[in-house]
């Protein structure tokens, strides 16, 4: 936070929050400043879209600003919009434009935030970097809605819900996307099937959105993207590797899911049973082919290539070979060893008396000491960082 000199006068700041920025989309400018600006925009808004609670926000913070400046003899509103997609982006692009309106003021901002949702308290915590948290208020249309305004609510929240990106991906994206497994599974007369992934779609949803998980998901999401493009601009570079690589790790996952599904589906043997045999058959043949996929894919595409610092990064593909092998070998060790004690003895000690842990941690360990051994040698010659563009 800016350091606040003693004696330094105390500014109010009214901070009007339209998170979704349809201030930006209708007037064509995210950013007011000063009651001369917010009082036309509440007129040109409010032509437009007469009963959105942007409106009444604008006009609560108008009071707010004249009852601070008669009790502080000064006063600066400002109304601030985000983003209409994206919430996190939405909070930077308040932070900035806050920020560049109370660049000048002669005095400590002392920002009291005005909204017309619940987002007052996430924008306080954004804007604590720039000066202080003087209060919030927020603005509830008060109205004596009748059956017939009631019906003109709802409406209205379902046509948000179908139109605002920020809602429909979640009552309208997710719910379709459960329906479609759904409806595609039972086609081919697998309706427990069906219901199992639907719900499992439905439950996944519910723990993103829970643990506010969006973000991490779509950074992953681009990560894998640029990956796969990666990948795909390779193959004009000695493509058969490329492609042996890709068919084998593609061969390894249809057998492996294959596998998985015909030992589920074993009549007359208990779950521990199924279960152990898709450890020790199904995990195993996928990690198998991911290994020989960074064997012929990475590891001798990069022997045969033209890259530079081309063993900085076969040192890399041989920690995470190391790993996946280590991995395949504790999962068929675990599930032979449930196999042979049977449903009796399961429980957390089978990670350690199957040698799953140990295979786990060794294959960890050496992957570990090949990376220090890596970072160490090209520190040491200066190059302790991978080529732009390339994937270690």
């Amino acid at each position: 936070m800016r350091e606040e000199a003693r004696g330094k006068r105390i500014v109010p700041v009214v901070v009007v929050v339209d998170i979704d920025d349809d201030i930006g989309e209708v007037l064509g400018r995210s950013l007011l400043v000063g009651e001369h600006e917010i009082e036309k925009a509440v007129l040109e808004y409010g032509k437009k879209r007469p009963s959105d609670p942007d409106v009444n926000a604008m006009l609560a913070g108008l009071s707010i600003a004249e009852r601070l400046k008669a009790e502080y003899g000064d006063s600066l509103i400002i109304a601030v919009g985000g983003h209409p997609l994206d919430y996190l982006e939405a909070q930077k692009n308040i932070k900035r434009r806050v920020e560049s309106a109370v660049s000048e003021l002669d005095g400590v901002p002392e920002f009291y935030i005005v909204s017309d949702g619940e987002d007052e308290f996430v924008i306080s915590q954004v804007l604590r970097d720039i000066g202080r948290i003087g209060g919030f208020e927020r603005v509830i249309v008060e109205q004596d809605l009748g059956i017939e305004g009631r019906y003109l609510l709802i409406l209205k929240y379902i046509k948000k819900a179908m139109f605002e990106p920020r809602f429909s991906r979640y009552i309208l994206g997710i719910p379709g996307i459960a329906l479609a497994i759904f409806a595609l599974i039972s086609l081919i007369g697998l309706a427990g099937l069906a219901l199992k992934a639907t719900a499992l779609v439905i439950g996944l949803a519910m723990i993103v959105r829970g643990f506010n998980l969006e973000d991490q998901l779509e950074a992953s999401l681009k990560g894998l993207t640029h990956r796969i493009a990666y990948a795909a601009s390779g193959l004009r570079d000695k493509p058969y590797l490329r492609l042996t690589g890709l068919l084998i790790l593609l061969l390894s996952l249809a057998v492996s899911i294959y596998t998985g599904y015909e030992y589920s589906r074993m009549a007359n043997t208990s779950g521990t049973v199924r279960l152990a045999r898709i450890l020790q058959t199904s995990i195993p043949v996928l990690a198998v082919g991911g290994a020989f996929y960074i064997l012929v894919d990475r590891i001798l595409y990069r022997l045969v290539s033209e890259e530079e610092d081309v063993w900085y990064h076969i040192m890399g593909d041989t920690a995470a070979l190391i790993v996946t092998i280590f991995l395949a070998v504790a999962f068929y060790t675990l599930g032979s060893y449930m196999l042979r004690v049977g449903p009796k003895v399961i429980g957390l000690n089978v990670f350690l008396e199957s040698g799953f842990l140990q295979f786990t941690i060794a294959g960890v360990g050496l992957a570990a000491i090949i990376e220090t051994i890596r970072h160490v040698k090209f520190k040491a010659n200066g190059q302790n960082s991978s080529p732009a563009g390339q994937t270690s």
